[in-house]
């Protein structure tokens, strides 16, 4: 008999655990996705009146904190090393290498790649042009996701509980 209870109980907190880390995972990204816009608009002010070099400008902009700051972290790596031979090559590698770190999905890649293609093969008004471009299509993607979330985040904490209960009662 105490048998079954704990494995009762075990089985509703699994399935309990799996519904909020689902839910959890599903309000990261309207964060990441703000976070983001905030570290592009940074990179902007960077090139724009710090007139730093890409390098230099992704650089700074990693060491922010942000949880996004990975590609900008990882793309200045990529530069220094000599790993990249460009820009574009360097961001690219970077949102391919650590987008499975985030809880950003297919679209956010697509948008954060066409992003990097222009990456340091266009004048300073071109640059500023591809980053308002890239903020515009986050901040739609951003709206998304928030609608995704107030949708998905407490069916995916009731359907873990009650998934959980109706386990447990098949299993009794």
């Amino acid at each position: 008999m105490f048998l079954k209870i704990a494995g009762s109980m075990i089985v509703l907190l699994a399935s309990s655990f799996l519904g909020y880390i689902l839910a959890r995972d599903c309000s990261r990204r309207p964060q990441q996705l703000r976070s983001l816009q905030n570290l592009l608009q940074m990179f902007e002010n960077h090139i724009t009146y710090l007139s730093d070099v890409l390098v230099e400008a992704f650089d700074r902009i990693s060491r922010s904190g942000v949880e996004t700051g990975i590609f900008f972290r990882t793309a200045a790596e990529l530069l220094k090393d000599g790993t990249a031979a460009n820009a574009s090559e360097a961001w690219e590698m970077a949102v391919r290498n650590c987008i499975g770190l985030t809880a950003l999905n297919k679209e956010d890649e697509q948008i954060l790649l066409s992003f990097g293609k222009m990456l340091g093969s266009t004048d300073l008004e071109g640059q500023i042009k591809n980053i308002r471009l890239t903020l515009g299509q986050l901040a739609v993607q951003e709206e998304k996701a928030e609608e995704n979330r107030k949708k998905n985040e407490s069916m995916y904490k009731s359907l873990g509980i009650l998934g959980g209960m109706a386990l447990v009662i098949i299993l009794i």
